[in-house]
């Protein structure tokens, strides 16, 4: 296999990346990607892509992970909240917060609610404060409230 984190490289590059991601876990669409299980060296390799200085490469890692996820995600996930890229910021309450992308199809079990009230509040950018909001309004339905 290839070293994961040279193929976590490739996804700041477009030429390089889809054929980078299906080395990487296996599957590229969102369809193949709930049936891929994957070992400790590519989590490892997706949790440290979400710290590169390449927003690209933390956007992808994000995407694969809402598509992997589990539990062990949870918290470099929300670390992501506060990333200098708000279209990383976007994806991180997405990845937190989807149902549909999931291999089980159920939200992460996370409470996430505060840091959302917080993002919705103060977040600089304003698609941010809306996913943040609509994620926030999808939990109440979802629960009920």
């Amino acid at each position: 296999m290839d070293d994961p984190s040279d193929l976590i490289e490739q996804f700041a590059d477009a030429a390089t990346r889809n054929r980078a991601i299906v080395r990487l876990v296996g599957a590229i669409n969102a369809s193949d990607l709930r049936r891929v299980a994957v070992g400790p060296r590519v989590k490892a390799a997706l949790v440290a892509g979400l710290d590169h200085p390449n927003a690209k490469v933390r956007w992808w890692c994000l995407q694969l992970m809402d598509h992997l996820a589990d539990a062990s995600y949870l918290e470099p996930i929300a670390a992501k909240l506060t990333d200098p890229v708000a279209k990383v910021r976007r994806h991180a309450i997405h990845a937190l917060t989807c149902a549909a992308c999931k291999p089980d199809r159920r939200r992460l079990p996370v409470d996430i609610d505060e840091r959302l009230r917080a993002v919705a509040a103060h977040d600089p950018a304003a698609k941010v404060r809306l996913e943040a909001e609509a994620a926030l309004a999808e939990r109440r339905r979802a629960r009920g409230t």
